[in-house]
């Protein structure tokens, strides 16, 4: 849950966990700032296979089915004002990744995995900022 928690602070941030839709013209919601792109890659290409339909139904069941669209996908939006559902999310997200999460307690290893699995290297993260709000969500 400390990474979880920690990439809402890094991701959110701007002078607090602050921003549930990226400023600007940017498309990223939630408080991880998920893109659409990769939420909906998320849904057809991780939570779409049978074997997973388990979790897919069960991230249903978080997000209500409200809204649901065509595909029995939730909406992108659904981050934005279910924070359940973006801390789901979130850590599906990072269930993804193939390399082994980092200690619950290594505040400098979840701002790099962050940085490197998350952020990437194309993003604007700096993993040595976040340490600190990596370590806030160890102390939390």
């Amino acid at each position: 849950m400390n990474l979880v928690t920690g990439t809402f602070l890094a991701e959110g941030y701007a002078g607090g966990y602050t921003y549930l839709k990226q400023m600007g013209n940017g498309t990223a919601m939630g408080p991880e700032q998920m893109e659409p792109a990769t939420y909906k890659d998320i849904w057809k290409n991780f939570l779409g296979n049978p074997k997973r339909s388990v979790i897919a139904s069960r991230l249903r069941n978080i997000a209500g089915n409200f809204y649901a669209d065509n595909n029995n996908m939730p909406k992108p939006e659904t981050l934005i004002g279910n924070l359940f559902y973006a801390a789901a999310m979130c850590r599906i997200f990072y269930f993804r990744v193939s390399e082994p999460l980092p200690q619950a307690d290594d505040a400098e290893g979840m701002a790099n995995y962050h940085k490197r699995y998350y952020n990437t290297a194309a993003g604007k993260a700096v993993a040595e900022a976040n340490i600190a709000r990596f370590r806030q969500a160890i102390n939390a």
